[in-house]
Formats: structure tokens, sequence, C-alpha cells
């Protein structure tokens, strides 16, 4: 069983008219993912406050929760600040489908928000959403290891995540670009980084994610998490990576196929083309990841 966690208020998340983020690659992706063989479709519900403070200050959640401001959009956008939380509990929502036994893997594309740090916002993402469901995992005993493969670095996530001894983050992104971290590793604090060069493709991609997943082998994960962003597609605007539609759906399924029995949250980070291979490429990974 495949749990898909969408709204169709997800598409409300326009941060401008031509911001490179547009909130209907959502719904276009869970268009295709729902058709796909043992789906259900779950609401998500609001991150609480007390969530959110698990990795975030108390001055910056209340500037989001209460003043409704971010440097993410001009002015107060109560509206935006509604889904930001929303976004981080569909995540929550994705961890309480594996932690229940409800579904093997669970997925909330508008979840992956990697840049995001204790107390600002950045790069599009606003609440910590992987550090937060990573931190939680952890009360009930377990390991979780966070493979990104967005085109930019997971820096929030890595910097958010590195006290927690109970976390293992690898990053897979283009060097060169936003936000211009994530050129090493940090064993001691399981800490790993696949920086790539300029026109990487799927070669490259997979050799990442075998590298991820023989380290994970020595981790011994209980949960796995996925920052599974598209804008690593060769037509995305925002990097210049070349990886594939069917790229995509080979590393998803490698991840199946070398964890059989881990349960796989995937969120989908990154994509900016909303139309049409943001949603593909994340419709294919998860059909890899599912079996599919």
């Amino acid at each position: 069983m495949t749990t898909l966690v969408h709204d169709p208020a997800y598409a409300g998340w326009v941060l401008g008219s031509g911001h490179p983020t547009q909130g209907r690659r959502y719904p276009n992706a869970a268009a295709l993912i729902s058709t796909q063989p043992g789906v259900r479709v779950v609401a998500p519900r609001p991150a609480s406050r007390q969530d959110l403070l698990r990795v975030h200050t108390p001055g910056y959640v209340s500037q989001v929760l209460d003043d409704h401001e971010c440097d993410e959009w001009e002015g107060p956008r109560p509206d935006l600040a509604a889904l930001a939380a929303l976004f981080a509990g569909g995540t929550l929502t994705a961890l309480d489908a594996l932690t229940s036994g409800a579904s093997g893997v669970a997925v909330n594309l508008a979840g992956g928000k990697h840049h995001a740090h204790t107390d600002h916002s950045s790069g599009f993402c606003v609440f910590a959403d992987l550090a937060i469901a990573a931190d939680i995992a952890g009360e009930s005993g377990h390991r979780v290891a966070v493979l990104d493969i967005d085109a930019h670095h997971g820096d929030g996530t890595e910097a958010l995540c590195a006290p927690m001894p109970h976390v293992l983050t690898f990053s897979v992104h283009q060097v060169g670009i936003f936000p211009g971290t994530g050129l090493r590793d940090e064993p001691e604090l399981n800490v790993y980084n696949e920086p790539l060069s300029a026109g990487s493709g799927d070669v490259h991609l997979l050799g990442a994610v075998e590298r991820f997943l023989d380290l994970a082998g020595e981790f011994e994960p209980t949960l796995v998490f996925v920052a599974a962003g598209a804008d690593g597609h060769r037509d995305d605007p925002l990097a210049a990576l070349r990886y594939t539609e069917d790229g995509y759906q080979r590393a998803g399924a490698l991840l199946r196929r070398r964890l059989p029995h881990a349960p796989l949250l995937v969120t989908g980070a990154g994509g900016y083309r909303p139309d049409d291979a943001t949603p593909a490429c994340w419709a294919a990974f998860v059909a890899g990841v599912a079996g599919n």
C-alpha cells in the first residue's frame, strides 16, 4: 500500500506569478500517482506549533504563524503561512502512515523543504519538515537515513539533523548553484554529500544512490526519508543536471530493491516544470519505490 498525502489546497502555493515555484505541480503529480496500483489518498493535518518548535526558534515560528510574514513572500500572507504549516504536517501525516504499519511507502509531494533553517526560511522553504519528522521518529527509537536527490544541496536538513545521532543525511546535488554548500562529508556527524558537475546524468545519479545504500547498509536505518527533487531533470530551468524520467524511476526501484523492507517516506522538494517534467519525475520515482 502506498499512502499519498494530498490536499487540493496545495495548489495555492504561489509565491508570485513569475516565481519558479508554482503550486499546481502538486495536483498535477497527484493525478498521476493516484492512478498507480495500491495507492490511497489521505488528507494532511497542519503541523502544530509544538511540532515546529522541535527544530525552529519560537520567534521564527511566531513570525510565520502569528504575523504571517516570511522572507519567501511580500507582506503578511496568512494563506501561505497556513500552507507552510500544512506542508510540514503532511510529512508528519506520511510518517504516521509508516510508523503505524498502514503503508510501506508514504508520499507528501509538498514536503522536503530542505533549505529551511532553525530561525529563517531560505530557498522557497519555510519549515524543515524532514528534520521535524526525524526528531519525532527518534523518540520512538527509529534510525533515519535521509536521501536528498534535489539538484540543490539540502543544507537546512543537514544542519538541523547533524546533532541527531539517530539520523544520517546524504545529499546529491549540483556544484556551483544555490546554496553553494555540501562539498564535503562529516562522517562523525553522519553527514555525507555527493556533489556533481553540471551535465551529470542518470548514471551519476544511480551511482550516488548506490553509495547512499552502501552507507545505509552500515547505518541500518529503520526509516528512509527521500527528498525526491525533480529539478535534476534535464529540462528544469534552475539547474543543469541531465537526469531523465527513466532515471528517477530507476533510482526509486534501486532503493526498493536494496531496501526491500524499509518504510520509505517520499517528499517532492524542488521541481520547476509544473506542467510536465516535475510531476512526471515525481510519479516515476514513486512508481519505482512502490514496485509499479
